[in-house]
């Protein structure tokens, strides 16, 4: 007569049991999912950083070649990419988890051969920059250099030049008159006077080119008025000036004795001083002065 309520009782144990075990399993799963969750999101912002880090390497790599400038916005578009599919990822799937993860450690490969091609790009310009400061140095010298020799070598001309001048003994000269023989002497008075004779030598000089020579005589008087002028010549420094008589002597680098008798119209003599000048090349030589009564 008991055993209808001993099977409802064990009946009602038996659900009891199973709603027990249901609800624990629903919380066991509950707190699976929860730290499953968890742990995907936890994937997802550790992929998002690294890369992040990668995307920031890239961006402050700084490269003045196009062809790898182009490549690294290649490279770039690809991680930003990746990044917003990982962030977009809704549900907790695992396995693309793992791929992505593939793709990142693919991608970090190929940076790192990509940067080690930069590297040694940048080295090659530092090398190539330090190249040039030298070169530019060596050249900077050089022309330093060209410009000492340049200067050397125009005080060289100039000495060479000055070297090459021909100088000469004191210039002589005296005033003559004619007797009515045809003779000629020496006189002092102005009112007498028919000609000059101007005498002195042409010195050694070796380093001077030998050949013919011109000599110019210019006698002035007071008045700066040249006496018996026959025409002009310019003088190396550029000026011009007139001449009273010229000679072409054969010179042969060795001294050389000249005698020049310049005729004159007595009637042109004055009383006073007169100065005559010698000038051989272009150059001045010397002169001396007569005083004439």
């Amino acid at each position: 007569m008991n055993n209808p309520p001993n099977k409802k009782n064990v009946l009602i144990i038996l659900l009891v049991l199973i709603c027990a075990f249901l609800a624990y399993f629903s919380f066991q799963k509950s707190n699976e999912n929860k730290t499953l969750n968890n742990i995907f999101s936890q994937e997802k912002a550790e992929l998002q950083q690294d890369l992040d880090e990668i995307i920031k390497d890239y961006t402050d790599v700084v490269v003045s070649k196009k062809r790898l400038s182009d490549r690294l916005e290649i490279e770039l578009n690809k991680m930003k990419s990746l990044r917003d599919s990982i962030k977009n990822l809704k549900d907790s799937n695992f396995s693309l988890i793992r791929k992505y993860r593939r793709k990142i450690a693919s991608l970090e490969r190929e940076n790192k051969k990509l940067f080690i091609q930069i590297d040694s790009l940048n080295n090659a310009n530092e090398a190539l920059a330090q190249e040039n400061v030298i070169t530019n140095e060596i050249l900077q010298q050089k022309d330093s250099v060209n410009e000492t020799l340049v200067e050397k070598n125009k005080e060289l001309e100039e000495k060479v030049a000055i070297g090459g001048i021909i100088k000469t003994t004191p210039v002589r000269a005296i005033a003559m008159k004619e007797r009515s023989s045809g003779r000629l002497t020496t006189t002092s008075r102005s009112s007498r006077t028919d000609a000059f004779r101007v005498n002195f030598d042409l010195l050694e000089n070796p380093i001077t080119t030998a050949g013919e020579k011109r000599v110019y005589i210019q006698i002035i008087d007071e008045n700066k008025k040249v006496i018996a002028p026959k025409g002009k010549f310019n003088l190396n420094d550029g000026a011009k000036i007139q001449y009273t008589d010229s000679l072409e002597v054969s010179y042969d680098n060795n001294r050389l004795s000249l005698v020049s008798l310049v005729l004159v119209n007595r009637d042109d003599i004055k009383k006073g001083k007169y100065t005559i000048s010698a000038f051989v090349e272009g150059n001045f030589s010397g002169n001396t002065t007569i005083d004439l009564r």
